[in-house]
């Protein structure tokens, strides 16, 4: 760097000393200038009018890079040509450098972009010197760093205001200071209204102790990350949050205030208590389901264990509620289940508990009882509410319960055996003729096991051909003439022999297995019937009992015809009988699909007539033709003089209808006279003939003809 010379003529020793004082002097403070500007964080360089090079610093020379002995040659024309390659958009720079030199501005301030990222400011500002010298002086400071810095903060300050959780900013005396748009949509506030108040406004006052003591933790710097609470919106809305909260400090690294990311939790806590509830509670009834009734017997038992005290479990089935499902749909059937569910909960006690374990069962917990005659109470009570009738949109409806009863510590001292034999008790109930309650005995365990194996072995006995029809005859009384034959459902199960059609048959049907055993009849007894008339003579109907479960299924109607086109068999020579327990529930869907099958020529009778109740004016509405007396009253004639009232009233209600009457069970020429005398048209039972199978019925109705 070249330094600016002087000359002096010393005329004498005084003169020569105030000299050399001014020349340190002067020495001192270039030298002192020289270090200033050379310690500068900024690069210098000085030029004249032209351009010339008059001073620079080392940074200047650094910042580009440029070497010091070519700045002895350069003019700054050089230099800005030299270092304009090193830009990112060097014809700006040079184009810019030039229009100074042209206009001579006071003072000009641009950005200089380096290739390599760096981002310096360039200041330049014109000086005129003594002697009216015009220089200029160029500044270089590198922001780099602060542009990053400002950039970085402008980024964050997008993101905590863009951002969907409310941050917020607070100092040590808990005063807010900061508060962004996440924050105004969470609590209600604007940021207008709330900088400068105390967090407090936000707390509710059982929460302000434990944020005192979260605060206390960051002032002492320890960390309380992240817990979940309430906090108040406007107008003290209660807002379930999670907050994670952090230590603000300043550049000395003192902690200044707290940083609060708070979020709505809300939806995630309604989703986890929905999540607990129907781990813990039906859906429908919003009873406790068997989770929670678990939990509550194994309670209830450490109870009665340890002050040594009883408890029942009652085991309740609503009696054939398939029944409504299948004839007037789900819709209907959940309503019902959830009024039977408000009845029985209404029936017991507040600390007893009614939970719903499956489809139609539900089981009751009689957490404390006296003696058993208390469980007998309460299962009175319950099958008497439940009996109530119940108004499910246009339909009356009539339901019975059966209920098992068990007790600690007399049948069972766990969860499991309680639960269990209240089960076996409930089977025993129904087996008795349901709409009752039964105590739990040894005997039970053993027919609930045999039940289980029964419905086993019967899911696989047509497939090892065990089921099959026998045929009784059908005669009319006034001429002996065999008039129809009647199929009837046999089971030959492996090892066993015959099992009784009252053994099996509800087994059938509460296992849905009666679906395809009584189609599998339907079908076998129209073979054998079509044969009969092609080949034996034999023009009579053929009868073919139908189960409850089958006539409710939709597509039962569907399934006769496809049965009847298959089997080629005339629809006018097939009678299915049903039961009064059928034609009594769901009244709209039994006369249309009776209407379908009288359309076709189908006839249909009513089985086991009389232990019902039906009446006249129900019977009136169903395409009937003919009443089966049940033999539960033929069984006593002709000595019983009930027996004689009833059957005589069942044959005149059925010629006032226009129907046939057959009375069923008929054993001895005494009854069958009495029957013909009160014009009992037809009879069936032991007198004329035993259920037989196919050949037998051939050979029998030979030797009758």
């Amino acid at each position: 760097m070249r330094l600016p010379a002087f000359f002096a003529v010393f005329n004498s020793k005084e003169t020569r000393k105030a000299l050399e004082e001014k020349t340190a002097e002067f020495s001192r403070s270039l030298s002192l200038c020289k270090a200033t500007v050379e310690l500068t964080a900024e690069g210098l360089l000085v030029t004249d009018r032209v351009g010339r090079v008059l001073y620079h610093n080392q940074f200047y020379l650094e910042m580009w890079p440029i070497p010091e002995e070519f700045m002895d040659n350069m003019s700054h024309q050089a230099i800005v040509q030299y270092g304009s390659s090193q830009l990112k958009e060097p014809q700006r720079f040079l184009h810019a450098t030039e229009e100074i030199y042209h206009a001579w501005p006071p003072e000009s301030l641009d950005l200089l972009q380096f290739n390599d990222c760096r981002i310096f400011e360039r200041y330049t500002k014109a000086k005129v010197l003594e002697g009216q010298n015009m220089v200029r002086v160029w500044s270089l400071r590198n922001i780099t760093e602060r542009r990053e810095a400002d950039a970085y903060k402008a980024q964050l300050a997008a993101i905590v205001e863009s951002s969907n959780d409310a941050i917020i900013v607070q100092d040590l005396n808990g005063i807010i200071t900061s508060w962004n748009a996440g924050a105004e949509g969470l609590f209600g506030y604007r940021a207008s209204e709330v900088i400068g108040s105390s967090v407090e406004i936000l707390i509710p006052p059982d929460l302000r102790e434990e944020e005192g003591d979260i605060m206390c933790l960051i002032k002492s710097g320890r960390r309380a990350d992240h817990f979940e609470t309430v906090r108040w919106g406007k107008g003290r809305k209660p807002i379930d949050v999670s907050v994670t909260i952090s230590a603000m400090k300043d550049r000395a690294g003192n902690i200044i205030g707290a940083s609060k990311i708070v979020r709505d939790i809300t939806q995630r806590k309604e989703s986890q208590e929905r999540i607990e509830y129907l781990a813990h509670y039906d859906s429908l009834t919003g009873l406790p389901n068997r989770t929670l009734l678990s939990d509550r017997l194994r309670i209830a038992i450490e109870n009665a264990r340890r002050y040594s005290i009883r408890l029942a479990l009652l085991f309740v089935d609503i009696d054939r509620f398939k029944l409504v499902n299948d004839s007037l749909g789900h819709e209907i059937g959940d309503k019902l289940l959830k009024a039977v569910a408000q009845r029985m909960q209404s029936t017991v006690r507040q600390a007893d508990t009614v939970s719903r374990v499956g489809g139609d069962e539900f089981v009751v917990l009689l957490s404390r009882i006296e003696t058993a005659t208390d469980a007998a109470r309460s299962a009175e009570k319950l099958i008497t509410s439940i009996s109530q009738p119940y108004q499910i949109e246009e339909h009356e409806l009539l339901l019975t319960a059966s209920i098992g009863i068990s007790i600690y510590p007399d049948n069972g001292k766990d969860a499991s055996s309680l639960t269990r034999n209240a089960d076996a008790a409930m089977y025993s109930a129904k087996g008795q003729g349901r709409n009752r309650y039964q105590f739990y005995s040894e005997d039970l365990t053993y027919a609930a096991a045999e039940r289980l194996r029964l419905e086993h072995d019967l899911r696989g006995a047509l497939s090892r051909d065990e089921i099959f029809p026998l045929y009784q005859p059908q005669i009319e009384l006034a001429t002996g003439r065999v008039i129809g034959v009647e199929a009837l459902m046999r089971w030959n199960r492996a090892g066993q022999g015959l099992i009784s059609p009252a053994s099996f048959i509800p087994v059938a049907e509460d296992s849905g297995l009666i679906l395809a055993l009584g189609e599998y009849i339907l079908r076998k007894a129209c073979l054998q019937a079509r044969q009969w008339h092609e080949h034996q003579g034999f023009q009579g109907t053929i009868a073919v009992n139908v189960s409850a479960v089958q006539f409710r299924q939709n597509d039962f109607t569907d399934v006769v015809l496809r049965v009847l086109s298959e089997t080629g068999f005339p629809p006018e020579c097939l009678e299915l009988e049903v039961t009064e327990s059928v034609v009594m529930q769901g009244l709209e869907s039994v006369v249309q699909k009776m209407g379908i099958l009288e359309s076709h020529g189908i006839k249909l009778a009513i089985d086991d007539f009389g232990t019902g109740y039906s009446s006249l004016s129900y019977l009136r509405q169903f395409a009937i033709d003919r009443l089966k007396i049940d033999q539960s009253f033929v069984r006593d004639l002709p000595g019983d003089a009930d027996a004689q009232a009833i059957i005589r009233a069942i044959v005149a209600m059925g010629r006032s209808l226009g129907l046939r009457v057959m009375a069923e069970g008929v054993e001895t020429e005494a009854q069958a006279r009495f029957l013909q005398d009160i014009e009992c048209t037809e009879s069936q039972g032991y007198l004329y003939a035993r259920p037989m199978k196919s050949n037998d019925f051939e050979a029998w109705l030979k030797t009758r003809n």
